[in-house]
């Protein structure tokens, strides 16, 4: 259950400020009682504003939640300050708040007046849904965000306080917990009511602390200097540097301190030479050697592609040909060396520089078109969105992959690095990709913000970058700009036909677009039957709230046949079939050459209505429409080798494991496929690898028990199924391994245990093993109820080792002749 999205606030003014003289003496006893204290819950200020709870605390004063009582419906957020202050003191305060109010820009917190119950003095502001990034560094980005990530906001705070210095206001107090991230996505500069103009402090004589923040001051600041512009772009860069690397650049020191000891400010790995550069002129300790403006600072970080760009929303072709001329410098560059980048050395145990060593004298040549799309981050505050960032990512990568040139690591893979502190190159290596494509993703409503960054994992430096404001009902025309862009930047030649597929299928309505990425998210997860009742809940959703969405009836009917064949009984079964068969033509007629629809109506083909002539068809098709689909290449695969072409069907296994090489399904259905070749060695080494990337993967204990089997192996086969001896793999594969070794009452005892919990939905495999014990009659009765019931496991007959002793059998042969399976 998602969260509310965030609520506008009002632009409406408040009420004149009432002054101590319009309270009453009751009301300003109250509020004495409580003016060291913090102000409890239910509390009223100023007969109006009700306390609900303490949103934070700083050196200034504590900030509440507080409803208003006569605006039914109006929340803000008042600032209580802990310092009592003079007439002279306020007017200016009050003065400095109507100075912020003219500012009037988007990144910069709205603050509606000052005001004063008794001794109690506070600031209305905007009340704002999100978090804090001080608190967003300590709970996500320990050791600092890719730069990727950190650009949005560095521009949002950029452009408030430039807006801020055009009109003469100076922050003076910037720091991580003064920049406030929305759910929406957006930066919000905090504490404007404080801040001093650049006539000279505001506050002359406080007893308390000052107002700043020594470790984000400037020398200048520190020394009680006359506030400046120049200060501000101090404690920016300070804050910049500490987003990107998780500590300040004098972690224990001030800029004081740091001046005396004279220190110099660390390079980031992250960043060019250029923009460390540019960073550390902004952290001069002199003004006069100091980053003139934030505008300055700004343009010294961004890279040569963000430049170069007008706007955010521009089109594809400005897009392609913009990147096109750096990815020219680029992969000029891509034979350097990894050293020449420069990089931040930690200490490191010994063990640890053994295996850094090893790795980097492998050598390390990934294809020239290869990528990796990592999961993009989800900045949205908001952990029930994580479907939606998640899905998006996938959504891109499916984009990708059906471009012929490109090599595009699966989704099971890429998506294994996720919520994992691995640096990109190790990541590359292990994906065998030479680039990664990485980003963020922020969403209010129907409003979303991305953030893409393509990387080239050999050298590590940035080969494109880009971040795009858009409605959500934009989001295949944004598909096709960042897939048209990606294309670019690696030199290829993204064709018309496919970036017209690349928005094949899909819909313009946000909320379909939304429940259609949260039945995908359920649907990767089709081994608990809730998740797959969610799924497809989720594509009728979809399909309800836009009846074209030809993506949302392909999902619903895989969904459909996987209820089919995992979980349904009796009549249902047929019925669950019916409807996939219904909803993968329908997603065929609404887009002819979707992949999804053709990998819909192949699975129906091939276990639904056994018809394997369509579902060869479907299947082929499905791969000429994404070739470079792991999912595809590992179930048409594996299809091909069951209709007997083991040569092109092994060969598409191979393919989809090279996609997808920590991903385990991938490798189990190549093992599942090389056992059925005949090629039982190959396939134990395969489910060896299977176990090796997930140890808990129950079948693949029992279908390397078989090809152990096929091997003439049966103590190894009884004693890989007898790791996970609930499983129905381990129990098929001992019914057949004990009666071998001599233990017939064992090996009886497993069949009745495969019958007590399948009844008559498995005679595909009860044939298997009477077919195995030498008992031909009650193995070809078995496959007779499978052709009664139309059983989905008649797939196998034509190629599984196990079914071998029947194949001169006439009656074997006459099921195979009405079987129908293609030459």
């Amino acid at each position: 259950m998602t969260k509310e999205p965030e609520r506008a606030q009002p632009a409406t003014e408040v009420s004149p400020v009432e002054t101590e003289v319009d309270l009453q003496a009751s009301e300003r006893r109250e509020v004495d009682a409580v003016s060291d204290e913090r102000l409890a819950i239910g509390h009223m200020l100023s007969g109006r504003y009700r306390i609900e709870r303490v949103l934070g605390e700083g050196g200034m004063g504590v900030v509440y939640l507080a409803t208003d009582e006569q605006v039914v419906g109006e929340t803000f957020a008042i600032k209580v300050l802990k310092e009592d202050l003079g007439p002279e003191a306020l007017d200016l305060l009050r003065e400095e708040v109507r100075k912020t109010r003219k500012l009037s820009h988007p990144n910069i917190v709205d603050v509606h007046s000052v005001n004063v119950d008794g001794t109690k003095l506070y600031v209305l502001m905007e009340y704002l849904e999100g978090k804090s990034l001080d608190v967003l560094l300590a709970e996500e980005f320990g050791r600092g965000m890719p730069f990727s990530h950190a650009w949005p906001i560095i521009e949002d705070v950029g452009a408030a306080l430039g807006n801020a210095h055009d009109h003469n206001v100076i922050h003076s107090d910037l720091k991580p917990a003064n920049i406030f991230l929305t759910h929406s996505g957006k930066a919000k500069l905090l504490d404007f009511g404080i801040a001093r103009i650049s006539r000279g402090p505001l506050l002359h004589q406080r007893s308390g602390p000052l107002a700043l923040t020594p470790a984000y001051a400037s020398c200048e600041m520190l020394e009680g200097e006359e506030a400046d512009a120049r200060d501000d772009t101090y404690s920016f860069a300070c804050v910049i540097y500490e987003m990107l690397c998780g500590k300040r650049p004098f972690p224990e020191l001030t800029a004081l301190e740091a001046r005396e000891a004279g220190a110099q400010v660390p390079p980031l790995g992250v960043l060019t030479r250029e923009q460390n550069a540019a960073l550390a002129e902004a952290l001069a300790f002199d003004r006069k050697g100091r980053t003139s403006s934030v505008e300055q600072l700004l343009q010294g970080l961004a890279d040569r592609k963000a430049r170069a760009r007008p706007t955010r929303s521009v089109l594809v072709g400005a897009i392609v040909a913009a990147v096109v001329l750096v990815a020219l410098t680029f992969w000029g560059l891509d034979r350097l060396r990894i050293a020449t980048h420069p990089v931040v050395v930690q200490s490191v145990p010994p063990e640890t520089q053994q295996e850094a060593a090893r790795v980097a004298a492998t050598p390390f040549n990934p294809p020239q078109h290869s990528i990796a799309v990592l999961p993009f981050v989800n900045m949205s505050g908001d952990k029930d969105q994580e479907y939606f960032s998640d899905g998006l990512s996938e959504e891109l990568l499916n984009d990708l992959s059906r471009i012929n040139e490109l090599q595009v690591a699966a989704r099971t893979s890429a998506f294994s690095f996720k919520g994992k502190d691995t640096d990109i190159g190790t990541i590359a290596r292990k994906l065998n990709v030479g680039a990664v494509l990485e980003g963020s993703v922020r969403r209010s409503g129907n409003t979303i913000r991305i953030t893409a960054q393509l990387n080239n994992a050999v050298t590590g430096f940035h080969i494109w970058s880009q971040t795009y404001d858009r409605n959500l009902g934009d989001v295949l025309k944004l598909q096709t700009e960042i897939a048209a862009a990606v294309a670019g930047a690696l030199k290829i030649r993204l064709l018309g036909d496919v970036a017209e597929r690349v928005e094949l299928g899909g819909t313009h309505s946000p909320a379909a677009f939304d429940a259609y990425l949260r039945g995908s998210k359920a649907f990767s997860s089709i081994d608990d039957v809730s998740n797959l009742q969610s799924a497809i809940a989720a594509y009728t959703e979809a399909i309800r709230l836009d009846p074209s969405y030809a993506l949302a009836f392909a999902g619903r009917s895989r969904a459909l046949s996987a209820y089919a064949t995992e979980f349904a009984t009796g009549p249902a079964i047929r019925e669950f079939f019916d409807r996939a068969h219904a909803d993968g033509r329908e997603a065929l007629k609404l887009a002819p050459d979707l992949a999804e629809g053709q990998l819909a109506l192949a699975s129906y083909f091939s276990r639904g209505s056994l018809d394997f002539t369509h579902a060869s068809e479907a299947y082929e098709r499905a791969m000429a429409l994404a070739p470079g689909n792991a999912e595809v290449l590992a179930d048409s695969g594996r299809f091909a080798v069951l209709m007997g072409h083991f040569d092109a069907g092994l060969a598409a296994g191979r393919r989809a494991v090279a996609l997808d090489p920590l991903g385990p399904r991938s490798r189990y259905v190549l093992g599942q496929a090389l056992h059925l070749a005949h090629r039982d060695e190959e396939a134990v080494a395969a489910f060896a690898e299977v176990l090796s990337l997930e140890p808990d993967y129950k079948a693949a204990y029992g279908l390397r028990g078989l090809a152990y089997y096929g091997l003439g192996d049966f103590q190894s086969a009884r004693s890989s199924c007898e790791t996970k001896p609930d499983s129905w793999a381990s129990q098929w594969c001992l019914a057949v391994t004990n009666h071998k070794l001599g233990q017939h009452a064992a090996a009886d005892a497993m069949l009745k245990k495969l019958q007590a919990a399948y009844g008559n939905a498995a005679p595909v495999e009860y044939a298997t093993i009477y077919a195995q014990w030498g008992n031909r009659s009650q193995a070809l009765e078995w496959l007779n109820t499978a052709m009664r019931l139309r059983n989905q496991d008649l797939v196998y007959v034509k190629t599984d080792p196990l079914l071998d002793p029947l194949r001169h059998e006439p009656r074997f042969q006459a099921i195979e002749r009405e079987l129908k399976f293609p030459e």
